[in-house]
């Protein structure tokens, strides 16, 4: 954990260089201190945009900012404290939040109603990340916009050019269609093997717990036809046979390699991080993983970053069509309790300024996307054609068909994410016996079970 702390003038010496956008009125009363809890950036220089953002509000408004950043892996247990006690911040932001507190607090009324923050961009912001802005809160029954977005993330894709080389192929022998997209790694691996490299063709993410497991079998689940388990309207469709023989046809895809043994058997046990090292030690050929941060972690290694490391997009789906991208949507909150809240929603009116949220996100290297079309628009850094990896991820995220994760529409598929109900029918599947018939049957009971909890009504 690090924290820091901002006051007056002197954090604003850098900002006529930093470029950032003006306040957009002057009518809100100083004095008052604003208490942000922020997760952590995984690059110095995202911090310090983010600290650049704040001293150019605390100057246009006379306010004051006590910003503290916490590790990632600490700040949602310390979220969920302070919402007990009601001791809270007047803004968090988490990088899983999304995934770990927000849908179900905003349903129980535990988050303040963000409507006339996001309206001043509205028409800036893609409809993926309004969609997955509007929670539904019970205490109210109705929805509404609980969250500011701020970025994105989704699934995209890894490999070695050295070793697909070294099968005897090039990169462009690298299919588009689904099955033989990740058949051809598997014949990468049995070519590489045959020289005596130790290696695996896969590194798919399969353990029961984090999120990147959660992230690849969900992303196969809508690939397979399966992104009406849950529709918009908050109910869920486990009863639906497509959405059934989804789950079956992604448990099959993924446990099958696994089985083979074309992807490592730790994998099984695997945590987040464990991929992208796996990656780095060059002991798989390709890795599916929800942000660009595998090459960017490398940008200064010129040759692996521009070179030797592939980012793609991935195959058409199963039906012949470009796969929907199931995107994650970074939001920021305002927990109810806050001390502050006129001087919270103005500070992160002024964040989500598209000059002033361009230079927070071009900070952390692309590992998050805009969710501002009009950012892409008018930066040329997010299209660069001499990145390799940033225009990938950008055309996927920003130009091609994405939707919101499920949560969004009901607060239930959280618990279904936080109890690893697809990754334990994985389990079932690879160690336990289990067919993937009886296993995503299984699963979608529990499922149904999980959702009996929150009962949205007809809107």
């Amino acid at each position: 954990m690090r924290g820091y702390r901002w006051r007056g003038l002197a954090a604003t010496l850098c900002l006529v260089a930093f470029g950032i956008a003006g306040s957009p009125r002057a009518t809100l009363a100083a004095g008052d201190t604003v208490t942000l809890w922020w997760n952590q950036g995984f690059y110095p220089a995202e911090d310090q945009a983010f600290r650049d953002v704040v001293a150019a509000w605390e100057k246009a408004s006379g306010n004051k900012v006590d910003l503290t950043f916490y590790n990632g892996s600490d700040l949602p247990a310390k979220i969920i404290s302070a919402i007990t006690t009601g001791q809270v911040p007047d803004i968090c932001y988490v990088d899983n939040g999304d995934f770990l507190l927000l849908p179900q607090n905003a349903w129980n009324g535990k988050i303040v109603d963000v409507s006339d923050v996001v309206s001043t961009q509205k028409a800036e912001y893609n409809k993926t990340a309004l969609t997955a802005a509007s929670l539904y809160d019970n205490t109210r029954h109705a929805r509404s916009f609980y969250g500011v977005p701020l970025k994105q993330q989704a699934l995209h894709y890894f490999a070695w050019r050295p070793m697909i080389e070294s099968a005897g192929y090039k990169v462009e022998d690298v299919p588009t269609t689904w099955d033989a997209y990740f058949k051809f790694f598997e014949d990468v691996q049995k070519k590489l093997r045959a020289k005596g490299q130790r290696v695996y063709g896969l590194g798919y993410s399969l353990a029961t717990k984090d999120s990147d497991s959660t992230y690849l079998f969900n992303q196969f689940l809508v690939a397979y036809g399966g992104g009406g388990i849950v529709t918009p309207d908050g109910k869920l469709h486990a009863d639906d046979p497509q959405v059934r023989k989804a789950a079956i046809d992604a448990l099959t895809a993924l446990t099958t390699p696994y089985k083979q043994g074309d992807v490592p058997p730790g994998a099984i046990n695997w945590g987040d991080p464990d991929n992208n090292n796996a990656f780095y030690a060059k002991q798989i050929v390709m890795t599916p993983n929800a942000t660009i941060s595998i090459p960017v972690a490398q940008m200064e290694k010129t040759d692996q970053y521009m070179h030797e490391i592939l980012t793609e997009s991935g195959p058409n789906g199963p039906d012949g069509k470009p796969v929907t991208s199931l995107v994650s949507i970074k939001l920021a909150f305002i927990p109810q309790g806050a001390q502050h809240v006129d001087a919270a929603k103005d500070f992160l009116k002024f964040l989500i300024q598209p000059k002033n949220l361009d230079k927070y996100l071009a900070a952390a290297r692309g590992r998050w996307l805009p969710v501002m079309p009009s950012i892409v628009r008018d930066d040329p850094y997010w299209t660069d054609p001499a990145d390799p990896h940033r225009k990938v991820a950008t055309h996927q995220e920003v130009d091609g068909p994405t939707m919101p994760w499920f949560q969004s529409f009901n607060p239930a598929y959280a618990d279904v994410n936080a109890e690893q109900i697809w990754g334990k029918a994985e389990a079932n599947v690879m160690t336990g016996g289990m067919t993937p018939e009886k296993a995503a049957d299984g699963a979608l009971q529990q499922i149904t079970a999980d959702f009996a909890k929150y009962p949205v009504p007809a809107q």
